[in-house]
This record gives C-alpha cells, sequence and structure tokens, in this order.
C-alpha cells in the first residue's frame, strides 16, 4: 500500500512539473504577443513568467486563449500539488516505525510518589 503512494505521489509532482511548463509556454507566447503588437515587454516580465507563470499579463487576440490555457494550468498545478502532498503524508504514515523501548530512569509500572505540599 505504501508503494501505491509512492507511486502516486511522484506522478502527482510530474503532473504539477508538466503543469507549470505549459504555463511557461503560454507566458511566453504571451510575452512575443505583446512584443509583436508593439507593446513594451520589460525584464521584469521574464522574471515573472520564470517565478511565477500564472500571472503574466495578457491583452490582445491571444488574450482569451492564453488565459483559458494558464488557467486551467494553474488549476491542474494546485491538484497535483495537493495530491502530492497527500499522498507524501500518506506513505510516510504507512512507513514510519516507531521506537517503543522504554526511556531509561524508573520503571513506568512503578508510580512516582507525589510530590509533598509542605
Amino acid at each position: 500500500m505504501a508503494e501505491l503512494f509512492h507511486v502516486i505521489a511522484g506522478a502527482a509532482l510530474i503532473a504539477a512539473i508538466g503543469a507549470w511548463v505549459v504555463a511557461v509556454r503560454g507566458g511566453r507566447a504571451a510575452l512575443a504577443a505583446e512584443r509583436a503588437a508593439g507593446r513594451p515587454v520589460g525584464v521584469g516580465s521574464y522574471l515573472l513568467l520564470a517565478f511565477w507563470p500564472f500571472a503574466v499579463g495578457r491583452s490582445g487576440a491571444a488574450e482569451d486563449v492564453d488565459r483559458v490555457r494558464s488557467g486551467k494550468a494553474a488549476i491542474a498545478f494546485f491538484v497535483s500539488l495537493t495530491v502530492a502532498i497527500a499522498a507524501i503524508s500518506a506513505y510516510t504514515n504507512l512507513t514510519f516505525k516507531r521506537d517503543h523501548a522504554a526511556p531509561a530512569g524508573a520503571t513506568p509500572s512503578v508510580p512516582a510518589p507525589a510530590p509533598s505540599k509542605s
């Protein structure tokens, strides 16, 4: 069962990376369309594209197609990330081994004396 969650976590992380790539490609197309339309595209737009491609502004003819594709990629990214986190959590819960050794010192079967208030 743990191996199943391990595979699910890997597949979900790969899907999240794929969604990121789709968003970057759409953002690059949007920036190229902006530049072709004569609008200035600065270095900040490319930095934004690298770090958070879902926020790249879109306008003009490519606006509708790129905006829909980028929105779907953002949803796919967050769903994939959520599934990956849940699968990793299940995997670690199934494979975690607790050490049931008694702590050093007094034995747990002998009650400790209550402290005196005098």
